[in-house]
């Protein structure tokens, strides 16, 4: 990524298009990039060369409903399109060649299609080009395949020891590739991050994002270690350089005109008219400092306390009083010298810009924030920051290793042949997009892998690597265990599900529970700890689910794959628990295929390794489709065909639903747990001559 001036703010999303489940949305856009490109063979460009950005628009609105609720230019250009039947019907069968053809009779109608539509589309995209998972033409790369299969990754010996799933691991790896480019010249934000955590236990979350967001390839690095170390809040400010123009240099006044060509509000018109107010009363306070004119600015600074704090205060109180408090003017000017001596131009400029560089940082921050936690590595709890299993990083991510890729020079690098930015990070098939293990990218050689082994195995007692791996895994589930009793009660885990009846409750549930995830991604999680519950809290519910997980053990984002929501694996069982949102009115077109496909796929793969388990698969939503339940009921004796295996078949499926409040119930439940399962089979064997339709009430309702 590329930063083009020394005051620019690297940011990781384009404001157009920020979202808070940026790795869900990541998740998503690619996928509907592999159906325009590789499934409909359209090249990256806007009409008339391609319809693949206003398809990607389109597929990405109706992918994400929830978080596109409007989109103003798309429904407008619908509304126009209907005055143009045949363009349209060109678009309905995505007849690029037509409208081709047909440019310029419709060059006015086309270039209707880039505002509002095409653009974001090039917007919502171009996260995946900042993080290697695509290339500017949008190709997905190496990286980016493997984000969309990750059962594919394949681990090196030290990512082996890392408690982290494989979508955690691949956005490490391209986070720690990642590098801000000024010319040949570049800064490396996550490896930053990591070495001001190791240096540091831990860091309030503002230090660590504005040290890590503020800092570029123009930083100066030379006292990198003691900066890290004595970083307070807000002192990334100091290392701003600002130029003063001439035109406000002098004691003089300015002119409105020069006032409203330096004090520019990008967001808000309306922002400037109150800020040269300000200036206007600051200039008369200071001309004649009396009573009178202090409370005059003080009466106007109180009324636009919030905006003239974040414009000039770099988001704190530009005036430490209290609200209506008036200091004799003679204190009050003392206590303000700084600000309102001689160069009071110079100096309302200079704190206009730093508190528009902070108020940029803690804008982009949130974005680097959220695709951080994507790691499973760095833990943002109540506040503070701090690098998770701790001690085994320590070994893995050596301190000088970190240290010396934080920032360098590409001129004597050469990267697939080029050297520079562009040899590293330009196009799909270079290094940065590339599939690269840890220890590749670190460069650690088969020794140097040997001795961090050693060092290991030191700190855990002498126990082999294998043991290690699996204490850290039992550490971990530990860990959520604990999580989960402190964090998820079963009487807060009732509430929350009562809570996904009301759709108009989406907003609630995520600030409630995770405002990274998708509200669908959080009724899963939820799903699995009050399954948790009913179990007797006996079964691994972190090795269950198919979720990525942040370091606090937030659900991101459905790890996808073919597998369903949660698969419980126990001596004599295994368990598979599909949740869905989807009304009972979509629940056939959306649901009745992949839940029995999951379904038959897992008892055809048990049945073929010879385990003698018995799998049984429990269907959770709110409501039924009653046609998609009576068929589950009714194929449970039919032979049924494996996707995964077309050689492999198997019988007697069972799919059994539950509902919410059915299930909230049966967390109370957990004495009966193994018992309920198996009447649920004898439940699917019984056999007779007239279907009964209300089978699954009576039998919930018995139990329940």
């Amino acid at each position: 990524m590329k930063i083009t001036n020394p005051g620019q703010i690297f940011n990781l999303m384009d404001t157009n298009g920020r979202r808070n489940d940026v790795v869900n949305a990541l998740q998503g856009y690619l996928t509907i990039l592999d159906q325009v490109q590789n499934e409909k063979k359209m090249t990256w460009a806007a009409l008339p060369q391609s319809l693949a950005q206003y398809i990607f628009y389109q597929q990405a609105i109706r992918m994400f409903p929830e978080v596109f609720r409007q989109h103003g230019p798309y429904d407008q250009l619908q509304k126009i399109l209907k005055d143009y039947p045949d363009f349209e019907e060109a678009l309905r069968r995505e007849d690029g060649d037509w409208i081709l053809r047909n440019q310029e009779r419709y060059a006015g109608l086309i270039r209707k299609f880039d505002s509002g539509i095409e653009d974001r589309a090039r917007h919502y995209t171009s996260t995946l080009v900042k993080l290697g998972f695509a290339g500017e033409e949008r190709e997905i790369s190496p990286a980016g395949w493997l984000l969309l299969n990750p059962g594919q990754l394949k681990r090196d010996q030290l990512e082996h020891m890392l408690p982290i799933d494989h979508v955690n691991l691949i956005y490490l790896r391209q986070l720690l590739k990642l590098r801000i480019f000024a010319g040949d010249r570049y800064y490396a934000p996550f490896q930053l991050a990591l070495f001001a955590l190791l240096k540091r236990e831990r860091v309030t979350e503002n230090e660590f994002l504005e040290l890590v967001q503020g800092l570029s390839p123009y930083s100066d690095f030379q006292d990198l270690e003691k900066y890290v170390l004595d970083y307070q809040e807000g002192q990334i400010a100091e290392r701003f350089k600002i130029e003063i123009p001439a035109e406000l240099k002098g004691t003089a006044p300015v002119t409105r005109e020069t006032f409203y060509k330096y004090f520019k509000n990008g967001k808000s018109g309306g922002g400037i008219e109150i800020y040269w107010e300000y200036y206007c009363r600051l200039r008369q306070y200071a001309k004649g400092p009396d009573e009178e004119s202090l409370d005059h600015l003080l009466t106007f600074y109180e009324a636009n306390k919030a905006m003239l704090n974040k414009a000039f205060g770099r988001g704190r109180n530009v005036f430490a009083l209290r609200t209506g408090e008036r200091p004799l003017a003679e204190k009050f000017s003392q206590q303000y010298k700084g600000m309102l001596g001689d160069d009071l131009n110079e100096v309302l400029y200079r704190q206009f810009l730093l508190s528009k560089k902070l108020d940029q940082i803690r804008e982009y921050s949130d974005t680097t924030k959220r695709i951080f936690k994507a790691t499973g590595l760095i833990r943002f709890d109540h506040g503070f920051v701090e690098l998770a299993y701790r001690e085994l990083c320590a070994c893995i991510f050596q301190e000088n290793r970190v240290r010396e890729r934080i920032l360098g020079n590409l001129w004597e690098e050469v990267w697939r042949g080029e050297t520079g930015a562009d040899g590293y990070e330009d196009g799909a098939d270079s290094y940065f997009c590339s599939v690269t293990s840890l220890c590749e990218i670190f460069g650690y050689g088969q020794e140097e892998q040997e001795q961090i082994k050693a060092v290991i195995q030191m700190k855990f007692s002498g126990a082999d690597m294998g043991d290690i791996s699996r204490m850290m895994a039992r550490q971990r589930r530990k860990e959520f265990a604990a999580f989960v009793e402190s964090v998820y009660p079963k009487e807060r885990v009732r509430e929350l599900l009562g809570l996904f009846e009301d759709r108009t409750k989406d907003k609630q549930i995520k600030e409630l529970v995770s405002p990274d995830a998708t509200v669908p991604t959080i009724y899963e999680y939820l799903v699995g700890i009050a399954w948790y519950y009913f179990s007797g809290k006996k079964i691994d519910l972190l090795g269950s689910y198919n979720l990525t997980l942040s370091a606090n053990f937030e659900p991101l984002v459905h790890a996808g794959g073919g597998q369903g929501d949660i698969v419980i694996y126990e001596d004599t069982r295994v368990v598979m628990l599909e949740a869905t949102l989807m009304n009972q009115n979509s629940q056939k077109r959306g649901e009745w295929e992949p839940v029995l496909r999951h379904s038959i796929n897992l008892k055809a793969e048990e049945e073929a390794a010879g385990t003698g388990r018995e799998v049984t698969t429990f269907f959770i939503a709110d409501r039924f489709d009653y046609n998609t339940i009576n068929i589950w009921k009714a194929v449970a004796s039919v032979p049924l065909q494996s996707s995964a295996d077309p050689n492999r078949f198997t019988d007697h499926v069972v799919i059994m639903p539950v509902n919410t409040r059915e299930l909230c119930a049966l967390m109370e439940q957990s004495s009966h747990y193994g018992e309920m399962i198996s009447r649920v089979h004898q439940l699917f064997e019984v056999e007779g001559k007239a279907f009964d339709m209300d089978w699954r009430d009576k039998f919930m309702d018995a139990i329940v």
